[in-house]
């Protein structure tokens, strides 16, 4: 019995060359479906918070229109960052993000601070105002975000016109990010 070695070192490296395939096109089909998932719950978030940002100005009108001065919440946000969710959104918009839901948190620690004396209306109507800014500043970075993303893949952008006083850019935002899901 003697051993060809010509044909044991073939049939060992053709052995080897299979179970390498077959790891590496494991490797790549789970990060392909990482990838996948990230992508859609990205698109959550961003739909979430479309939504969410465009809620907390009517809210804003609603404060103005009957001078009821409510807090804001914040609790989904907080979730966001707990849930480490965050890391999946552009740094920039994580950071307009954060600014503006800052400014909703320190209008409520005004309103939480002054519940035992009078409330100067003019404080916090300036503030809400300052939180309005901040939320359409945020809203116009969500729709940047949405734009930029959308021109690297095949889906058309959406309308060119921007009209902040309006739901227009949550609308297409949650728009955009629905199509993007679907495909």
């Amino acid at each position: 019995m003697t051993i060809i070695w010509d044909q044991l070192i073939v049939e060992n490296i053709l052995l080897a060359g299979i179970i390498v395939g077959s790891i590496y096109l494991e490797q790549w089909g789970h990060r392909r479906s990482q990838i996948i998932e990230e992508r859609k719950t990205k698109g959550r978030i961003i739909m979430y918070l479309a939504d969410d940002l465009q809620k907390r100005l009517n809210f804003i009108d609603e404060t103005h229109k009957y001078s009821d001065f409510k807090p804001f919440f914040t609790d989904m946000w907080d979730a966001i960052i707990l849930a480490g969710k965050h890391a999946l959104l552009p740094f920039e918009l994580f950071q307009s993000l954060q600014r503006t839901y800052s400014w909703m948190k320190y209008y409520n620690s005004e309103l939480d601070s002054r519940s035992d004396k009078a409330l100067d209306e003019k404080v916090l109507r300036e503030l809400l105002e300052d939180v309005r800014k901040s939320i359409i500043r945020s809203l116009n970075k969500l729709n940047e975000t949405e734009k930029i993303s959308n021109s690297t893949t095949d889906h058309e952008i959406g309308e060119e016109t921007i009209d902040v006083t309006s739901n227009n850019i949550a609308k297409r935002i949650i728009n955009q990010v629905k199509q993007e899901l679907e495909v």
